[in-house]
């Protein structure tokens, strides 16, 4: 008989009759009970099972057979059990004493004494008794109840001779039409829909799951795709019916339509876990996609080409500035691709979705000035290849005096090794991206560092002809300055500044990609500087949107 896993089924007997566990609920079957007991078959060990009412402790009676008898005392009281070995013991009852040797059985918060098929004298002790008491290396125990003992025996041996005949068979659910859900639609589950199955696609997908003896869950989803096979794919989730996640079948990648499954884990912080079935001429192959934090990891059609991708979040800078609630990671892109996960965060197509992220977190930087959001911003400017352009925004200050010391210490890489402390926020996020392969150093070539010192060398500027609004000589010339030691360029007008490190010259013309900033507001921009003599015209991309012209400025003179 498995004597070791005595302790897990008396607590979840016992979490049956205090919680009415839907785990236990679905394990034991009701099978007796009287004044003082309650006798259940258990269908995971095949045995049954008597526990006293109303208790966390007691005496059990376990039976796998009737040749078989176990009789264990389990209690809170008796956790310091953590050898499995024989003690002596002393039993009282109110019929008659008992001494000899019980075996320990532990599990964690709990421990208990058993003795396997006892002999006549032992049960005599207990039947008619009313209270038990326990002696074991000095300490009394008890008194336990026995009211009912008699009628207990007699039950549970019941109990096993109708598990003999066959009488506990496994139940025959009733076959259950599997709901028909739409494709690219994460639908939600939580743990009252295991049993539930699902068809789309060709796909039918069964959901089950299970608490597991060390406190977690797992979530189970059986996979079945016409033609190519089934397969099983796990995932942690929160137990005691606390789990939820989510079950989708999508269009990840220019092949059949492949599942994604989504289990969160539980806890303050974390995590959601999710994997990928896809169905292959060799079977279904389970992918990882990974432990994410937070509770939403969903597909959508990021660059409109009618395949899913996945926007997640860089998870290294979570607690790496700032604590977690305080924490902006960048943007991170995964995505399918010839079976395997693959990163497209930097790939010119999902180039619009790290530019509105980019925006985002410029905005939440300059409102709050905190490490966690400024280091985000700077994430996802290092992604355009605009690291140095956003680093000119922030107000070192005000970041440095919000950012907490211990955020200073470098650690969790081997690059910090031989590494004393950061001096600074700057010092801390330019070496951690870097560190962590983002692009930190500026693109301005040397040509487009000459063109714009030329364009600096108009002290007072460009502006339009006459014009006295602000975009006059008077009122908002635009005035270029470079900074080589930097590698960034920038040019300033009427209550606005760009900075830029990105740029491409072709004869006395020179297009650039700008992060510009103005009243409270960034935005992305790319410009185009033609040189003609002592003019210069500029194009604006945003402005042509809007429905402005390319103007045609002139050097402005300065003022006496």
């Amino acid at each position: 008989m498995r004597v070791l896993s005595l302790l897990v089924a008396v607590s979840l007997v016992i979490s049956l009759q205090l919680a009415r566990s839907v785990q236990a609920e679905e394990r034991y079957v009701a099978f007796a009970e009287n004044r003082g007991w309650t006798i259940r078959y258990d269908r995971q060990e095949r045995n049954c099972i008597a526990a006293p009412k109303g208790t966390d402790g007691g005496l059990f009676f376990i039976r796998p057979s009737s040749n078989e008898i176990v009789v264990l005392i389990a209690s809170t009281k008796l956790s310091w059990l953590t050898d499995e070995k024989d003690y002596k013991v002393d039993i009282r009852t109110n019929s008659r004493p008992w001494d000899g040797t019980m075996r320990a059985d532990v599990a964690d918060g709990s421990g208990g004494l058993y003795l396997v098929n006892p002999n006549e004298a032992f049960l005599t002790a207990l039947r008619g008794a009313s209270r038990l008491s326990l002696s074991v290396e000095n300490v009394n125990y008890g008194p336990f109840s026995l009211a009912g003992s008699n009628d207990t025996i007699k039950q549970i041996l019941e109990c096993a001779q109708a598990l003999e005949r066959g009488e506990f068979k496994p139940e025959t659910p009733e076959p259950v039409e599997p709901e028909a859900i739409n494709s690219d639609e994460l639908v939600s589950w939580r743990a009252e829909d295991f049993g539930k199955s699902y068809s789309v696609e060709g796909w039918t997908l069964t959901l089950t799951g299970q608490d597991n003896p060390d406190g977690t869950g797992t979530a189970l989803l059986k996979a079945e795709k016409d033609g190519k096979g089934e397969t099983t794919i796990k995932l942690e989730t929160a137990p005691e019916g606390r789990g939820f996640g989510g079950i989708g079948v999508y269009k990840l990648d220019w092949s059949d339509p492949a599942v994604v499954f989504t289990s969160f884990t539980g806890g303050a912080h974390c995590c959601t876990e999710a994997r990928i079935a896809v169905a292959t001429d060799n079977g279904i192959n389970v992918i990882e996609l990974g432990m994410f934090d937070g509770a939403s990891v969903k597909p959508a059609d990021l660059d409109g080409d009618g395949t899913f991708e996945f926007e997640l979040s860089d998870q290294r800078f979570l607690y790496a500035f700032s604590s977690y609630a305080d924490s902006v990671p960048p943007v991170q892109i995964l995505a399918l691709r010839d079976g395997e996960i693959a990163d497209l965060t930097k790939d010119a197509a999902f180039r619009p979705v790290v530019e509105r992220a980019l925006i985002r977190t410029m905005t939440l930087c300059s409102e709050e000035q905190g490490a966690g959001a400024c280091a985000g911003a700077l994430g996802n400017a290092a992604l355009l290849g605009l690291y140095r352009s956003a680093l000119e925004f922030m107000v070192f200050d005000e970041i440095n005096a919000k950012m907490e010391d211990s955020f200073l210490e470098c650690g969790g890489t081997d690059a910090c090794k031989g590494r004393g402390d950061f001096k600074d926020f700057q010092d801390a996020v330019t070496f951690r991206l870097k560190d962590w392969g983002y692009e930190t150093e500026s693109r301005l070539s040397d040509a487009a560092s000459t063109f714009m010192e030329e364009l600096a060398k108009a002290e007072a500027g460009f502006g339009v002809p006459g014009d006295d609004t602000e975009n006059g000589c008077s009122m908002g010339p635009t005035v270029f300055r470079m900074e080589r030691a930097k590698g960034i360029a920038d040019f300033r007008g009427y209550e606005h500044i760009c900075n830029i490190e990105r740029a491409s010259v072709l004869h006395n013309t020179i297009a650039t990609e700008a992060l510009c900033a103005g009243e409270g507001e960034y935005w992305l921009d790319n410009h185009v500087f033609e040189r003609d003599g002592d003019d210069l015209w500029v194009f604006s991309l945003g402005g042509a949107r809007a429905g402005v012209a390319p103007a045609q400025l002139t050097r402005c003179t300065k003022a006496p």
